[in-house]
């Protein structure tokens, strides 16, 4: 019966312990305290729903902060996406 009672009381400490923080969480608060940037412009998204759109490039999502950003990336996306990952945006 004790060995039980042990049993019982160290799942429940490893069961709150997972549930304050399980795996994974961290990166999802990471994500989204990120600041998005337009990869064409260098503007500021707010969040995803405040993207105009957005376009998934060598497995990186970029998102756009107006109608006309998404069609000039579509244009030249090696160059646009290289320019933007040294911070060098055009101008508007």
């Amino acid at each position: 019966m004790k060995t039980i009672m042990t049993t019982v009381a160290l799942l429940a400490a490893l069961t709150s312990t997972a549930m304050a923080h399980p795996s994974g969480m961290h990166k999802k608060s990471a994500m989204k305290s990120a600041a998005m940037i337009c990869p064409v412009t260098g503007d500021k998204i707010a969040s995803t729903k405040a993207a105009v759109g957005h376009e998934t490039y060598k497995g990186k999502t970029y998102y756009f902060c107006c109608p006309e950003c998404k069609p000039r990336f579509d244009k030249d996306r090696a160059g646009i996406a290289a320019h933007a990952a040294k911070g060098k945006y055009e101008k508007m």
